[in-house]
């Protein structure tokens, strides 16, 4: 159960190091490889939980956790 921001926020950063195309408004049942329905249930709850928590889980990500992330940040030369 996630009950403050930092651990919504760190439960975030491990779902985009795992899945980094998992966003928290996707319908997980659509993702492939495909989750379990436990799996889905879990990671439903999570999400509502980082909503609960968070103003916009997928703007924290986008501005808070990706900037920080070497596989987002990588230059090519």
């Amino acid at each position: 159960m996630i009950t403050t921001k930092n651990q919504a926020i760190q439960f975030l950063t491990t779902m985009q190091q795992l899945f980094p195309f998992v966003h928290p408004e996707d319908d997980l049942t659509q993702i492939n490889p495909p989750f379990t329905d436990e799996q889905i249930k879990y990671l439903d709850d999570r999400f509502d939980e980082c909503y609960k928590l968070l103003d916009d889980p997928c703007d924290t990500i986008l501005t808070e956790i990706r900037p920080k992330m070497t596989m987002f940040n990588s230059k090519l030369n």
